[in-house]
């Protein structure tokens, strides 16, 4: 961190190694991501505006992956629904209402940050996912949301291009130095570090003849503090070092810290000996690559059907041939009536490679979910025709699919949320925290409840409604088995448990104090019925009682 030439060093064997990732990612994007396709411009000169969809031919595979994003965004992070919780990591502090309550309140501290209008979330989300599946890695930054004063006013999100980050593993296999490349102008540098201006700015500013527009490339890194000391107040007391070195100059400048990563890299997948993780647009592209081929040639063979191209005499020079709808050729039939002039190709058949065509759209597609948007429209038409178990087993499978979705939870929304709840704490949210957590250290889990969680445990209750399925024609048999059932099954337990693979709402549940309540009422009406089954017999008795007692009263 303290020497610059080191740094670019270390930066050029980063760019080396990743060489041939940046021409297939390129190529991915030029047919899927065209708004990405900006790999082999590591400063980002490219000029603004230009075509980037010359190489795209058919829009299959762009509007497949556009689906796949919303399949993702649906399944993992829903908008409008506080898809993970946060609770407490040690079971005995989970007892303790007043903890409880604390990890809800900032649950619902953390969403409202997440959906303020100006943090980007949601944009920010969506071109990480896109990235995410077209090239197989994402990174997003999370920082705090400042007035000009200072003052905090929320967070902000920002996807990053990966085709500026070059990142590198520990020996763990999990990203923590990253080398970011950008440009900036020397004005807008001047205003982004207006404390210390880089040397190439300065000189670009206040030189014999001043260039504010003079664009200059900047290295951002970020690694461990190799030199950390706890306690510390500065940036040798953050375990995250970071600065920025001017390229052009060999300097270091803006050294500083972090408690907690500010940017979350993950991988879709990765293999073994591989740093950079590998997506469904890069497995695609050699049957995207086809496709656009293919529909290159039925375009050809379709113009040829209509405009076919046609054979004449070689003495025949001279004739004008009048070739569109209506056109008459004066000449174009010989003394005995037959055509001068014929088709090169006849009975061109295209049947074939429209099925190639769509079996090849058929894979794209799969690659992207795209089939899970089938079976929600097969479930919906033959719900009335399928069990309740058949429904929950069609639902596992929907989270088989997804499966590689599991990866984000551990690199992208654990590490994010440690960086967001760093942040709060920083802006003072975390200031009422119970005593008891904090001698905990803070520690909590989250705990996802979103589609995809609800998919995986659908085997659950796909497993209840086959047990009862298979219980139900002994209990019809047998009526006073239901008593049994019940007693191994508590129907509370059911209930709840069901409403949440079937994404009841939450609030509609009733609370701890409204349960009893009803329960103290149940109870209440049940004593009431019984008292009133026991009066007539209660009356009686009360009656003879007092006529034996009238009788041996003696007259006085």
């Amino acid at each position: 961190m303290d020497d610059a030439t080191a740094i670019l060093k270390r930066q050029s064997a980063m760019e080396a190694d990743r060489m041939n990732f940046d021409a297939m990612w390129q190529d991915v994007a030029q047919h899927l991501l065209p708004r990405q396709a900006d790999f082999l411009e590591l400063s980002g000169m490219r000029p603004q505006g230009q075509k980037r969809s010359s190489k795209i031919f058919d829009s299959t595979a762009m509007l497949a992956m556009d689906r796949g994003i919303a399949v993702c965004e649906g399944y993992s992070m829903p908008k409008g629904t506080r898809w993970q919780v946060l609770a407490p990591r040690d079971e005995e502090l989970g007892k303790l209402r007043h903890v409880r309550e604390w990890y809800q309140r900032k649950t619902a501290q953390l969403f409202q940050l997440r959906t303020m209008p100006f943090s980007g979330f949601d944009t920010q989300a969506h071109e990480s996912w896109a990235s995410l599946l077209a090239f197989g890695n994402q990174a997003t930054w999370i920082e705090v949301r400042r007035d000009k004063m200072g003052r905090p006013l929320g967070l902000f999100y920002r996807s990053d291009h990966i085709g500026s980050l070059w990142v590198a593993e520990d020996a763990w296999g999990r990203v923590d130095t990253m080398h970011r490349r950008f440009t900036l102008t020397a004005r807008q540098a001047a205003q982004r570090w207006p404390n210390e201006i880089p040397p190439s700015a300065a000189k670009a500013l206040k030189g014999p003849t001043p260039d504010p527009e003079r664009k200059n490339d900047y290295l951002e890194v970020i690694e461990p503090n190799v030199r950390y000391e706890e306690g510390r107040m500065d940036w040798l007391g953050k375990p995250w070092a970071h600065c920025h070195v001017d390229i052009a100059e060999k300097a270091i400048f803006d050294r500083g810290g972090y408690r907690s990563m500010p940017r979350v890299y993950s991988r879709y997948e990765k293999a073994p000996f591989e740093t950079y993780g590998r997506g469904p647009g890069m497995s695609v592209l050699p049957d995207v690559k086809q496709c656009q081929q293919m529909v290159r040639d039925i375009v050809t063979a379709c113009e040829f059907m209509g405009r076919p191209a046609l054979l004449a005499a070689d003495d025949d020079l001279d004739g004008l041939i009048q070739y569109f709808a209506g056109g008459v050729t004066y000449g174009g039939l010989d003394a005995d009536g037959n055509p001068k002039v014929r088709a090169m190709f006849e009975g061109i058949d295209i049947s074939g490679a429209r099925e190639m065509l769509m079996d090849t759209r058929q894979r794209i597609q799969q690659a992207f979910f795209n089939d899970l948007f089938l079976v929600q429209q097969n479930d919906g038409g033959l719900k009335s025709h399928v069990s309740a178990a058949a429904i929950m087993e069609r639902a596992q499978e929907k989270g088989l699919l997804l499966s590689p979705l599991g990866r984000q939870e551990t690199e992208w929304f654990g590490p994010g949320t440690d960086r967001e709840l760093d942040l709060m704490g920083e802006i003072g949210l975390l200031d009422d925290m119970p005593g008891e957590v904090r001698e905990a250290g803070g520690s909590y889990q989250s705990q996802y409840e979103n589609p995809l969680a609800r998919a995986r445990r659908a085997e659950e209750a796909g497993g209840f409604y086959q047990l009862l399925q298979g219980v139900t024609p002994l209990i019809q048999a047998k009526p006073q088995l239901i008593d049994d059932f019940l007693t191994i099954y508590d129907f509370r337990k059911i209930v709840s448990g069901l409403a949440w693979v079937h994404s009841a709402p939450a609030a509609w549940e009733t609370d701890e104090a409204e349960r009893e309540a009803k329960d103290q009422a149940v109870a209440g009406q049940a004593q009431a019925a019984q008292l009133l089954e026991a009066a007539p017999v209660v009356a009686d008795v009360a009656d003879k009682l007092s006529r034996a007692g009238a009788s041996n009263v003696l007259p006085a």
